[in-house]
């Protein structure tokens, strides 16, 4: 079975110089992970640095995030973007990228599985968490 490898959204925190990936479990803290299993829950106060990295690409030219890489493919979405149509009549028409496997979720929300090739401009936005965790703390 081939390995399905998360890319997007990735949380991360930095706690004592060391980075580790992370994910907020109670609202004053962060479960920090080692090795891909839980390693410690670690108070937010105590955290150099956290953070969540968004990876992003392009297919036929429109930006989608990337979320999930597997077997040679991307799995790329988009939710609201715009008024739709480019996204609705593309999704609508899948026998033109017969290499693609298109999802229309909702209204707002499509999902596609693309050949890696197709995807090009991949590129990482970084957001942080913790500087609008701490304003939101001071101003309580």
């Amino acid at each position: 079975m081939p390995e399905r490898r998360r890319i997007s959204p990735a949380e991360y925190a930095v706690y004592q110089g060391e980075v580790h990936r992370a994910a907020s479990r109670v609202p004053a803290s962060v479960q920090l992970y080692r090795d891909g299993t839980p390693w410690e829950l670690v108070p937010i106060t105590a955290l150099d640095e956290w953070y969540t990295v968004r990876t992003y690409g392009t297919f036929l030219e429109h930006e989608f995030e990337i979320y999930h890489e597997e077997d040679g493919t991307y799995f790329i979405g988009v939710v609201g973007q715009g008024d739709g149509h480019w996204l609705a009549e593309t999704w609508a028409k899948p026998e033109e990228h017969p290499e693609v496997r298109f999802q229309r979720m909702d209204r707002f929300t499509f999902e596609a599985t693309v050949p890696k090739h197709m995807v090009t401009d991949i590129h990482e936005v970084r957001i942080d968490s913790l500087g609008p965790w701490r304003e939101r703390q001071e101003n309580r």
